[in-house]
């Protein structure tokens, strides 16, 4: 099992582990953003109702079915989709888990004969760039007719990330039963607070800083000297009942070959 792939089930557990308790009644929304990449600039819509919720852009999206439980992932590029329930997921994220821990204990012995310096770079390194995460607040500005708050999310030298936040905005709460979700969000929680994933908790603690919904963002990453650019603004919010097109996978993915979701094959 890769470090990718761990970090893939864990950003699905914390996504799936932290639905939020029922508040107050809100409309569906729809927010329609303008995304720019090195590919040029197009659009991208998401939806968020009590029943269901889908995001992404030309390339990739995610539908989730809260009832169920369930989380479609279509790839337009591959013409492929894939799905996997709450339980699927728990059950690699459990079985992760205990392979992580014995992973863990071979490399301790392993780091326990190394010279100090070499050791503490060692630990430094697992805690991986997670750890290196910080929130910091900026000024406010108009999107697509809503106040919103800036903040500037850094990842060490890797990644920036400036996205403007509203709080005049709420998601619809899910129509869920939460208690169903309460052994996953352990089992997530087991994840995160594994040695090698320790910076996670770190960064989630950053996160909490950043209030209300995203409605404009700018992401920049540098790896090994090259950069790549990624925004998205809001040009459309609407509040109001979501056409159940807007959800059909049949129609959305139609055509497309259906595949084993890579989190159930983790080695």
């Amino acid at each position: 099992m890769t470090r990718t792939q761990l970090l893939l089930a864990a950003a699905c557990a914390a996504s799936l582990g932290a639905v939020s308790t029922p508040g107050a009644a809100a409309e569906d929304l729809t927010l329609v953003f303008k995304t720019t990449t090195k590919q040029g600039a197009s659009t991208a819509t998401s939806y968020y109702s009590t029943a269901k919720m889908r995001t992404g852009d030309a390339e990739n999206e995610t539908i989730v079915e809260y009832g169920p439980a369930n989380i479609i992932s279509i790839d337009h590029k591959k013409k492929e989709y894939s799905e996997i329930t709450l339980a699927e997921m728990e059950a690699a994220m459990k079985q992760a888990a205990a392979k992580m821990e014995e992973a863990n204990k071979q490399m301790e012995q392993q780091m326990a004969a190394m010279p100090p310096a070499m050791r503490e770079k060692m630990q430094q390194m697992m805690g991986g760039a997670a750890g290196s995460v910080s929130v910091t607040k900026g000024g406010s500005r108009q999107v697509a007719g809503y106040s919103c708050q800036d903040y500037t999310i850094a990842m060490g030298e890797t990644m920036t990330t400036k996205l403007c936040a509203t709080t005049a905005l709420a998601f619809p709460a899910p129509a869920v039963d939460y208690k169903r979700f309460a052994s996953f969000a352990t089992s997530a929680g087991a994840m995160a607070n594994n040695p090698m994933f320790k910076g996670m908790s770190k960064m989630a603690d950053e996160l909490k800083k950043i209030e209300g919904i995203t409605i404009a963002e700018a992401t920049s990453v540098k790896i090994m000297g090259r950069s790549m650019d990624t925004s998205k603004e809001a040009v459309e919010i609407k509040k109001g009942p979501i056409p159940a097109s807007a959800f059909d996978v049949a129609l959305i993915a139609k055509g497309y070959k259906k595949v084993p979701n890579p989190i159930t094959k983790m080695k």
